[in-house]
């Protein structure tokens, strides 16, 4: 057989099995959009990805392993959406962070409420609030004091409050009021965390 060719085979083949994985996983995202992760079954991701569950079966071992996999990948995506800010801009930071949470609020929500129940809920649970933590350090850098600061801590978490998926929810879900108001409110929490340390 000509080598060119079997090496062209090969890397086709695992391009292939590399799109079919993330297929998988994105299919598992579009579902935990909509189910509570409890409720996902192996062959309603089967048939959202357009694959055999034997097929998930193979690259992932299970659903336990599938929603490991997956973890990873949706919190590159959901870290993605957030850097597309400019630090500092607090219209810019706001929007980027409501449209975020009006995409996966409510599953993440319904991932945090089985906690206490799921260990897989408890690690999403824990990777989300890394990455907010990280994001509003880079985001809030202009803002906060000096990283040795006494007040470093204090100022940090009070911009992690103050952005807190909790109050998405209480505005959107709980008070139904609307995107606007809900921007609004988020802003004079963030200004005025930021107007009373200047």
């Amino acid at each position: 057989m000509n080598k060119k060719k079997s090496t062209y085979d090969n890397s086709k083949r695992l391009v292939d099995a590399e799109n079919t994985k993330v297929a998988i996983i994105k299919a598992f995202g579009t579902l935990w959009s909509r189910y509570s992760i409890k409720d996902i079954t192996l062959e309603m991701v089967a048939k959202e990805a357009g694959v055999t569950t034997k097929t998930i079966l193979r690259k992932f071992g299970s659903k336990s392993g599938l929603t490991n996999g997956s973890l990873s990948y949706l919190a590159a995506e959901i870290e993605s959406e957030r850097t597309l800010t400019t630090v500092g801009n607090i219209d810019d930071i706001l929007k980027a962070l409501l449209s975020n949470y009006e995409k996966m609020g409510e599953a993440a929500i319904r991932t945090i409420n089985l906690e206490s129940e799921l260990e897989i809920a408890r690690r999403i649970g824990a990777k989300g609030r890394a990455l907010h933590r990280d994001w509003c350090i880079r985001v809030f850098a202009p803002y906060l004091p000096d990283e040795l600061s006494v007040d470093y801590e204090v100022q940090l978490t009070s911009f992690i409050a103050a952005t807190e998926i909790y109050l998405w929810k209480l505005m959107r879900k709980d008070l139904k009021l609307s995107k606007e108001k809900t921007f609004s409110i988020f802003k004079n929490l963030v200004e005025g965390l930021i107007n009373k340390n200047t």
